[in-house]
Parts: structure tokens; sequence; C-alpha cells
């Protein structure tokens, strides 16, 4: 059955995960961090998906961005206003997913979401929004801040909450034998969008 859940999110130091509820591990999250590398280059994709974990890289340490979460029973057309990355293929061995921010609390809402079809392969689409619009802000208060008064400092970071924007999407695959050519979307270098981590 289709489900939403929606939230301003902390993250860890830029970084958040949505993963299965048993993916808590290093080890379990390290093939996510490793799509999004790129090889031969200190900057990263903002993105990377392998196993049971979606990892995203904000486009600035301190965001706080919007994210939602769609449970869907089939694929949707992907919609604007949001810029689409290719779909890729996670493996919940629990049908329950949970949003990751290390020790930083998340809303409640996120910390365990039904997948919807049970145990099984689910593809995931990423849509993001004001990645460009958050990096110009946080330059802009960083200066503006710099002899700013802890409150002050606080505040302008406060109001930029939101502006960055992520929408999350899974559906169940059918056996189908289309899934599988998407596992490794996320793996390679380049995207439709072209979106980095500097990007």
């Amino acid at each position: 059955m289709p489900a939403v859940v929606e939230c301003v999110i902390r993250t860890a130091d830029g970084l958040f995960l949505v993963r299965d509820v048993s993916a808590d591990t290093a080890a379990a999250q390290q093939g996510a961090a490793d799509a999004a590398r790129i090889p031969g280059s200190r900057a990263g994709r903002g993105h990377g998906a392998a196993g049971s974990v979606l990892l995203v890289r904000c486009a600035d340490q301190l965001s706080r961005p919007y994210l939602r979460i769609e449970i869907l029973d089939a694929e949707p057309a992907d919609t604007p206003p949001w810029l689409w990355e290719p779909h890729a293929t996670l493996d919940l061995p629990t049908g329950r997913i949970l949003v990751d921010a290390a020790d930083n609390d998340v809303p409640a809402a996120v910390l365990d979401i039904d997948a919807g079809a049970g145990p099984g392969s689910y593809a995931v689409s990423l849509g993001h929004s004001g990645r460009a619009e958050m990096r110009e802000a946080a330059r802009r208060v960083r200066e503006e801040t710099l002899y700013a008064s802890v409150d002050d400092t606080m505040a302008a970071w406060r109001s930029l909450e939101g502006l960055e924007r992520y929408l999350v999407r899974f559906w169940p695959l059918r056996e189908t034998g289309g899934g599988d050519a998407r596992r490794a979307a996320w793996s390679t270098p380049t995207s439709p969008t072209g979106w980095s981590a500097t990007g």
C-alpha cells in the first residue's frame, strides 16, 4: 500500500543513509560508500547504493535537508521539479527501512518504515532539488557569521533547514528480469544529471 513519510533531518557531516534496519554495521554500509567514490578523484558522487544501503551526500556538511520517502506498489514516473538519478536496486532482508545519520537523532517517523511488500528486492529512485541553492546559501552564511555570536550563527544555519530537498521512492521488483540491469546503475561515474558531491 502506498505510504509517505516526510521530515527535515539532521545529517552526519552532510551524509545520511536510507537502509534496511538490519544493515547496521560498517561492513554492511561499506559498499554504498564505495559506490559513491570516483576512482582517482578526491571528490565523490552525491550518492551511492549497494546491498541494503542508499548513501546520500548533501551539498554541505551542515545541511539539514527535507526528506520525503514514498513507498509505492509499482514504478512511478519521474516527475518535476525533482532532478532524478538512475534507478537502482536494494535488497531488503527485513522489508523494513530507516534513516541513519550516525549519532545524530532523526525523527521517530523515519526510524522504522515498512517497505510494503516484505523482504526482497526493491527498486529505489532518488530525486533531489535545491543543492546549488544550499551550496550558495551556506557560503553566504559562513561569510556573514564569521564574527557573529553563537546564537546568531545558529539562527542563520537554522534558516536554511529544508532548502535542500530529497525524494526517495521504493517499490518492489517484480519477476520480470528488468531489475537486475539496474543493480550497478549507481556504481558508474556518470549520471544523467551529472550530479557529484561538488555538483
